[in-house]
């Protein structure tokens, strides 16, 4: 029965690890999305906005020659209704991109020691109130409000906003007469090994692979130029489109 309790034991331990682990991972990827975008988001909108108005230069020219083809007459009117409805879905996902710059853009770097100590307070919270770590606390609408707010200025890198949290939550266990109380949980198991899964493809991936990236001035400057080489072809190509349009005989009613 002792074995079975230090295994116990071990298992919560490794799991709280693991799940600060995580929390922590992708906090640091959410990081280096910053700074991506921060080096290369505007170059990458305008390399998008410069692809799809070849897109649609390539889609107008497709369906001028289709009608062409028909005997029939290409009319400005009919163009614009086609372009609109087959780019709509284009302009959505640019739109997408300037809104994630634009929220990007919005939210704090912080410095190494700042980002240090909103690490260790988030985990100091998570360990009073993680709904994963502290299930008997799942469903004190209290402490799921202070939760939210703790993962939010964790992900605001909102250092002040944590350290008051920490007061507030402390007061509220307080007031609630709370001792934090062994925990089971169920299928830890199994848990620990989606977890190590979980972290596994969060640092194999973008955008915490971002950070190897952004190490690298020399990395920095060739994507910044392919990006600039890419953008000078797109504009290239959407001139020669531009002469092919100007080619067909479309009519354009005047109001």
């Amino acid at each position: 029965m002792e074995e079975l309790i230090e295994k116990e034991s071990a298992s919560y331990e490794r799991y709280e690890q693991l799940l600060i682990r995580r929390d922590v991972l992708k906090k640091e990827a959410y990081q280096h999305q910053l700074y991506y975008q921060r080096e290369f988001g505007q170059l990458l909108v305008e390399v998008f906005e410069a692809k799809i108005s070849c897109i649609e230069k390539k889609k107008i020219i497709a369906f001028c020659q289709q009608r062409l083809n028909r005997g029939l007459k290409v009319c400005q009117q009919e163009i614009d209704n086609y372009i609109e409805a087959v780019m709509a879905e284009y302009r959505e996902q640019l739109n997408f991109m300037l809104e994630t710059n634009k929220q990007l853009e919005t939210n704090r770097l912080v410095s190494d020691l700042d980002f240090r100590k909103i690490k260790a307070a988030y985990y100091r919270l998570a360990r009073q109130i993680h709904p994963d770590m502290v299930p008997a606390l799942k469903g004190d609408k209290t402490i799921a409000d202070l939760w939210n707010r703790v993962v939010a200025a964790y992900q605001g890198n909102d250092l002040k906003e944590l350290e008051d949290l920490e007061l507030l939550v402390n007061r509220y266990l307080e007031s609630i007469n709370y001792a934090h109380k062994e925990v089971v949980i169920p299928n830890i198991d199994e848990r620990i090994f989606e977890l190590n899964q979980e972290i596994e493809k969060i640092i194999s991936t973008d955008p915490y692979q971002y950070k190897f990236l952004l190490m690298d001035k020399e990395a920095v400057s060739e994507r910044k130029k392919d990006l600039e080489d890419e953008l000078t072809d797109y504009r290239k190509y959407a001139g020669q489109l531009d002469e092919v349009i100007a080619s067909f005989n479309i009519e354009r009613i005047v109001s």
